[in-house]
């Protein structure tokens, strides 16, 4: 008897294998179900840009690097991690999820300071989620990277928290600190969010970088909007624009890098 193929691969899918055999290895589970709607709208935004044959994402997880091999076709995936141990510097790996799995060129460097070993516009896409907040020396060393091994017209996924959305907004009225991830960890670890963005900072930077930003918005993908935070916005008349909780960058390379030290980002 033939063996069943297994159904196509789809965060749903995903999100039930997370309590099987098949649970991931780089994330915990609650971690994920957390950041569902976000893998959610980045998938969208991903199927929004253009095809192409190899795909690096920066902080590698299994569902995106299944899903760019499989759902989105790119022939050659890589994962960038963070690891002391030097037999992760640069190895390949098996990727599986919810019964798919893929080949992975899978790699340890810090992108604040490393350079990727691959040649000039090797990449066509860069995916860059839930990273740029944890950078806390260079950012734009890792964006004009991003800038290097992508070609023109080669495109940058990026997802950020917001520090301007409305629940912040909120915070900040009711007397508390906005900040949505930088209490310090018990465990010691520096990698909590060093830098929280608004999209003017998250667009400066991206254009700094040599690209054009095609589309930018903010979804609440985290925690549930905050209606009274709106409404006072909109009485006071403020901008209601861009609030959501998590700032989603889609944006395509037109030229060299334009400003390594973008101003008001470096001192």
């Amino acid at each position: 008897m033939a063996i069943a193929s297994p159904p196509a691969f789809s965060l749903e899918a995903y999100l039930r294998s997370l309590g099987g055999p098949d649970a991931p290895s780089t994330f915990s589970a609650e971690y994920l179900n957390t950041h569902a709607r976000r893998f959610d709208e980045t998938t969208r935004m991903i199927g929004a840009g253009r095809r192409g044959k190899r795909a690096i994402e920066i902080g590698a997880t299994d569902y995106f690097q299944v899903a760019l091999g499989t759902t989105f076709g790119f022939s050659e995936v890589w994962g960038s991690i963070f690891s002391d141990q030097v037999e992760h510097k640069l190895y390949q790996r098996e990727v599986g999820a919810a019964g798919h799995s893929i080949r992975s060129t899978t790699l340890s460097l810090d992108v604040e300071r490393e350079l990727f070993p691959v040649t000039e516009g090797y990449f066509d896409l860069v995916l860059f989620c839930e990273v740029l907040e944890h950078m806390d020396i260079d950012p734009m060393f890792a964006l004009a990277e991003f800038n290097r091994i992508l070609p023109v017209g080669g495109q940058l996924v990026i997802t950020t928290p917001n520090c301007c959305s409305a629940r912040n907004t909120w915070k900040i009225l009711q007397g508390y600190r906005p900040h949505f991830f930088m209490q310090y960890e018990k465990s010691r670890s520096p990698y909590r969010h060093n830098f929280e963005y608004d999209v003017h900072a998250a667009r400066q930077l991206v254009e700094a970088a040599g690209f054009h930003v095609d589309r930018l918005y903010t979804v609440d993908v985290f925690e549930e909007p905050v209606p009274e935070a709106l409404d006072f916005l909109k009485r006071n008349h403020l901008p209601t624009d861009n609030r959501g909780d998590d700032i989603f960058i889609l944006a395509t390379k037109v030229g060299s890098v334009i400003d390594r030290w973008p101003y008001g980002m470096y001192v």
